[in-house]
């Protein structure tokens, strides 16, 4: 069979988070399994009591709470609970078990040095934009479109556009402009966020010209936001 690579520690159930939410099952369900085995089973014979009890234990916020857990069982088309209202960005800025203190995002990139935010100055930036982007219009339903790389302002303009209730958009800037505009036109975004460029190693990538010609083939923006990243 070969050698063992790994093993559970023995105290593995006191210092696990699937250990704290078997403890949550036996306080709060009156339900005690003695394996893994047994959780699983469970997990997959009864999809209502198990997806509702990951529903409470994570303590999800809804603002409006699911008419049930599960209405239909067919594949495609089940639909999980129905009814529920909430809010991704909220969610994820919870963070439980940081401080404001500790680090959320690190970045490292070749066009600048490196960046941390902590999890306070996340919120903050995050705050920041969703007013920026109330101020451009921008509402439920609506389209933002980022024109950048993986970069600390893209995460921060996802959580902030999710925040709003809209719609979160991106393409790479090594992304010809035609690529870019063919996925855009088909989704009409009324704001566009854009890098200045990048850089590959040495070389300095510059796309101010590929903004100009995405902005020019999406007559549904009505704000352009520069991002100064390669200058």
């Amino acid at each position: 069979m070969g050698d063992v690579l790994w093993a559970p520690p023995a105290d593995v159930r006191e210092t696990s988070r699937i250990g704290d939410y078997l403890r949550w099952l036996r306080a709060e369900r009156g339900l005690d399994f003695a394996d893994y085995d047994s959780l699983w089973q469970w997990s997959v014979t009864d999809l209502d009591a198990f997806w509702r009890s990951v529903w409470d234990y994570f303590e999800v916020i809804a603002h409006t709470p699911p008419t049930g857990t599960l209405a239909g069982r067919t594949m495609p088309g089940a639909r999980w609970f129905p009814g529920a209202t909430l809010n991704y960005a909220e969610h994820v800025l919870r963070m439980p078990g940081l401080a404001d203190g500790d680090p959320v995002v690190i970045a490292h990139s070749q066009t600048r040095g490196p960046v941390t935010l902590t999890a306070a100055e996340l919120r903050e930036q995050v705050r920041r934009v969703a007013a920026g982007l109330r101020r451009l219009g921008v509402g439920p339903g609506d389209r933002v479109a980022a024109y950048a790389p993986n970069i600390p302002e893209t995460f921060v303009l996802l959580l902030a556009t999710a925040s709003l209730g809209a719609i979160f958009s991106s393409c790479a800037p090594e992304f010809g402009t035609r690529s870019v505009t063919d996925r855009w036109q088909q989704i009409e975004p009324t704001v566009l966020v854009a890098v200045d460029g990048y850089r590959y190693g040495d070389k300095a990538v510059d796309r101010r010209s590929e903004v100009a010609a995405i902005r020019a083939a999406l007559p549904s923006l009505t704000y352009t936001v520069q991002l100064r990243y390669l200058d």
